[in-house]
């Protein structure tokens, strides 16, 4: 028994570090996320595109409206 304890302390500890890293991970994430953000982000990828793919573009959404409104 005096032999495994070293292994039970080993895996609780992995145990333990696992745990906060996730914590850690879900929490930045719920930070990051943020409508604003992303129609930011959205927006400066709009802003990147040439004049031509921002056309193809509008007329995406334009169907997508479109597609919507008819539900």
């Amino acid at each position: 028994m005096i032999a495994m304890t070293p292994l039970v302390i080993l895996f609780a500890s992995i145990s333990v570090v696992s745990a906060l890293t996730l914590a850690y991970l879900v929490w930045q994430e719920g930070q990051r996320v943020n409508r604003n953000n992303g129609m930011a982000a959205f927006h400066r990828h709009l802003d990147a595109l040439s004049d031509d793919s921002r056309a193809h573009l509008r007329q995406q959404l334009q169907e997508s409206r479109e597609r919507q409104q008819r539900r």
